[in-house]
């Protein structure tokens, strides 16, 4: 897959253009807070209707606009855009109007590699759920669509578990319990067909960056990644008491493992590093087995923190169409004698050097 061409308008801080892109490096310099990561999250934006950094739409929209829209062209004449403005959203894909975000996401395949993926290892519990949910909806045409309803099940079944505690009614607690597991088990169900490649794509791309052992649990909140009436009974008392769903994949875990030990635990930060960098390439190894084109690979100051060495690794895995986001050009040029074009931003304007 190959990005041709992007054009924005009230997108964060970068002023409105049209941006044509080579076919295989392009590099994104720049000065801190000038706009680099910006246009890499207006690419995301434009082949995903999402941001991979905020969960608001009009957190993007750039101060005294009063929308946003966004664009893309890539080859095989397919084409993507994005409107945007404080109380909607439309997309359209081919020109063509599009109702649900699930049937956007990824028409064109985007993996975003960050200095921030370090957090997926050693931060919070939901962003390894975003991970993995982000990397199944690329995959499953369905799965964003399960995700929300799912969401929306829990959210309906707390609101009862907080009137319950006034009310005391058990009137809709079957009602209630019938969507959670029918919900919950679809998610489960999508999760447990594609953690086996996860965990395999991510051992073989660890191996790469280390001699250690990389591997994945799945740390389920319930029984053998099942939700069933019988285990929603048992926990019903502490439910009720916390207002509360406490079980299901939206409580879920990851463990990431080196050498059979926690890397939250026994992981040194380089190892820490080397393992998000081999989740994202597991990602995008997936997308490729799946689709049979290279996703597009947006790399935002990914080997800021890594040594020499793992520079040079990571330089030789990475495939397809490439947008490399840094303060300055890497010491060496993968993309040299080929087809690249660089790019440098000051004050969100982008010029083409």
């Amino acid at each position: 897959m190959v990005l041709k061409r992007i054009r924005y308008q009230g997108f964060r801080n970068l002023r409105d253009a049209e941006i044509q892109f080579a076919e295989d490096f392009n590099y994104v310099t720049g000065d801190n807070g000038a706009g680099k990561t910006n246009l890499l999250e207006a690419i995301f934006y434009a082949c995903n209707a999402s941001s991979f950094r905020e969960s608001e739409d009009r957190s993007l929209i750039r101060f005294g606009a009063e929308c946003l829209r966004v664009e893309a062209e890539a080859d095989g004449d397919r084409s993507g855009a994005v409107y945007a403005d404080a109380s909607r959203k439309r997309i359209t894909l081919g020109g063509r109007h599009v109702s649900r975000i699930s049937d956007f996401i990824g028409w064109l395949s985007v993996t975003v590699m960050s200095i921030d993926d370090i957090w997926i290892v050693r931060g919070s519990p939901a962003r390894r759920r975003a991970f993995l949910d982000w990397t199944i909806a690329k995959l499953s045409a369905t799965y964003a669509a399960d995700l929300a309803e799912y969401r929306k099940v829990v959210f309906q079944r707390n609101r009862f578990l907080q009137a319950y505690r006034d009310s005391g009614s058990d009137k809709l607690f079957e009602v209630f319990d019938e969507r959670l597991i029918e919900s919950g088990n679809e998610i489960y169900k999508k999760r447990e067909a594609k953690l086996p490649e996860i965990r395999k794509r991510f051992a073989e791309f660890g191996q790469q960056f280390s001699s250690k052992g990389f591997d994945i649990n799945y740390q389920s909140s319930c029984a053998n990644m099942r939700l069933d009436a019988d285990f929603l009974g048992r926990v019903r008392p502490r439910e009720i008491a916390l207002g509360q769903t406490v079980a299901g994949p939206h409580r879920d875990d990851l463990v990431f493992l080196i050498n059979g030990r926690s890397m939250r635990t026994y992981a040194s930060e380089g190892e820490e590093r080397a393992a998000s960098i081999s989740l994202k390439l597991a990602e995008a190894e997936m997308l490729f087995q799946a689709r049979g084109e290279r996703p597009v690979l947006l790399l935002d100051e990914v080997g800021a923190e890594l040594d020499l060495t793992k520079r040079e690794i990571l330089q030789d895995l990475v495939k397809g169409q490439v947008f490399y986001a840094s303060t300055q050009l890497p010491a060496s040029n993968p993309g040299a004698g080929s087809r690249c074009r660089w790019f440098c931003i000051k004050d969100g304007t982008v010029e083409v050097s």
